[in-house]
């Protein structure tokens, strides 16, 4: 039976735990302060809010509900994490809402640093820590309020785990982790938690074959990630056993993702993981020649598997996300960070010729305020120190890169951009936090709804969006589905409202009452939102016209 060949552990506890310290620090520091500053920007977003909110509302763990229909097609941690966190206010926020992600986001870093450390030693695990934090996708995936970032970070503690498990002198209880891990993935976000085993299936293979995978078995671990699976799953089947298997299990878990996808969606896809590893997408390749080069050492081959295998599987299913991918993102930060500290020498030829492509992507970067068009749901810099601020950072990475590549400085490289970043990162937040609040004016709607609903009632002509008002306005408004619905509930004799999406408004024109007019219009990204009236049976009020801001 083969064991995996960690290397030999050197370092005092006391310089393991102050790197631990620093990474944790670091990554505190870059992934914090942005917390509740950013208001929810999409319907999926208020999603999670509201669930917890109902949570608080109702005393409940199960059922809660969302437009009247208990949802279930997620699993309720990350619900359950923002009820406890707003307990103790009894109000939810998008600071509590953003917590638990943000906490899973430094819990990430600082598992990517104790396997790095595993695997390629204390070196590696620190630099894989900085690189993390400093992708753009990582960071951007930090500040969004989904449970993405909790299946993350407990696939990233299955694999610390894991590779405890199968390491000379394991401990007893590591395999047991790792299963209780998995099972938290799970109970993140459903089938997607279990993509670890996927990976530590596929590795025990390459080391022993088909006899490798016994060293799956494990009666505790397996207890204890049924165990931990029941707490929520029983509760989910007792609501409606048949409900579930048809709408849940079958059309969310299993019919969303079975199929195959279009070569469009993969290339976009493709394209997407390029642009949401940057600054390190140019060092990616150089690690995965460097590990592919070391196929038969354990633990290059693992972290390979573990990059490799989620984009597979979610090519193989019918509606992948480019957020999907986000579990890969430490092991493309441990391949780098294997690369940067095992390659000594002079540069190679692939070095030097990733150097002036990065020199040409300075220059890019250099130009972006000419080719890049400005849109409605677009952030770019509204002033010049801002804009000037935010193309230095990506020209000096690039420049550096070139500069480190084609003098074989790999530490520089990797120290000077990860800093660069961190502090293109830190800085950039907040302008696009002012941008965000400014463009998607939910708070307002929500507060204008909120007094609108004292004296008139208000219905809801649109999509999921509409859970962006429930949210601001703590009220859950009525949903109309056409515009003849619309047009009836408008002309009641008590003057009500309608909020409509400006992408519906020419069709509400077109079909509508000729005296249906827009009482007020909030900017909402791309598409507007809309506070509609009868002027027919409303008291006298003035009109705007729908294109004025």
């Amino acid at each position: 039976m083969a064991t995996p060949n960690t290397p030999r552990d050197p370092d005092p506890l006391v310089t393991r735990l102050a790197a631990a310290a620093l990474v944790v620090g670091l990554a505190g520091a870059l992934i914090l302060p942005p917390i509740g500053q950013r208001t929810i920007m999409e319907g999926r977003e208020a999603r999670f809010p509201l669930l917890a909110r109902d949570m608080l509302a109702r005393h409940v763990w199960f059922g809660a509900r969302i437009s009247d229909s208990v949802y279930r097609n997620k699993p309720p941690l990350y619900p359950w994490s923002i009820a406890v966190l707003s307990r103790p206010s009894g109000h939810v926020t998008e600071a509590t809402a953003q917590l638990p992600v943000a906490l899973a986001a430094v819990a990430t870093v600082l598992g990517t640093f104790l396997l790095g450390h595993q695997l390629f030693g204390l070196r590696a695990g620190v630099w894989a820590a900085l690189i993390l934090p400093t992708t753009l996708e990582f960071f951007v995936r930090s500040q969004t309020m989904l449970p993405d970032m909790l299946v993350v970070a407990f696939a990233t503690l299955a694999a610390a785990a894991f590779w405890r498990a199968v390491s000379p002198a394991a401990p007893r209880g590591a395999l047991a982790v790792f299963y209780a891990a998995l099972a938290l993935g799970v109970f993140a976000k459903g089938p997607a938690g279990l993509l670890p085993l996927l990976v530590a299936a596929a590795w025990l293979w390459s080391e022993d074959g088909p006899r490798g995978l016994g060293r799956l078995w494990d009666p505790a671990g397996l207890a204890c990630f049924a165990a931990l699976t029941l707490v929520w799953l029983a509760p989910y089947v007792a609501l409606g056993s048949r409900s579930f298997m048809r709408e849940v299990l079958w059309r969310d878990w299993l019919g969303y993702f079975l199929g195959l996808s279009s070569a469009t969606t993969l290339m976009h896809l493709a394209a997407e993981w390029v642009l949401g590893l940057m600054p390190w997408t140019l060092l990616l390749p150089l690690a995965l020649v460097h590990a592919a080069r070391a196929w038969r050492v354990p633990s290059a081959r693992f972290v390979l598997l573990w990059l490799l295998i989620p984009p597979v599987v979610i090519a193989l299913s019918h509606h992948p996300r480019h957020r999907y991918l986000l579990p890969i993102y430490p092991a493309a930060a441990l391949l780098i960070a294997r690369w940067a500290d095992a390659r000594s020498g002079p540069p190679s030829a692939a070095e030097r010729g990733l150097g002036w492509l990065a020199l040409a992507g300075a220059l890019a970067a250099a130009c972006w305020p000419l080719w890049l068009k400005p849109a409605p749901d677009r952030f770019l810099p509204g002033d010049l120190p801002t804009a000037v601020a935010l193309t230095v950072g990506p020209v000096a990475i690039g420049t550096l890169l070139f500069w480190g590549l084609r003098r074989g400085r790999r530490a520089l490289v990797g120290h000077g951009t990860a800093a660069i970043m961190a502090a293109v990162l830190a800085f950039g937040v907040w302008p696009y936090i002012d941008w965000a609040n400014h463009t998607y004016q939910w708070r307002h709607l929500g507060e204008v709804v909120a007094q609108d609903v004292e004296a008139r009632d208000m219905a809801a002509f649109f999509g999921t969006r509409r859970r962006l008002v429930d949210f601001y306005a703590g009220i859950q408004l009525p949903r109309i589905l056409t515009v003849q619905e619309l047009n009836r509930y408008l002309a009641q004799p008590d003057h009500p409202l309608a909020l409509v999406d400006a992408r519906r408004w020419s069709r509400v024109r077109a079909e509508g009452s000729p005296s249906l007019r827009v009482k007020e219009r909030v900017r909402a990204g791309a598409d507007d939102i809309l506070i509609v009236e009868d002027a027919g049976v409303a008291p006298p009020a003035v009109a705007r016209d729908p294109g004025q801001r």
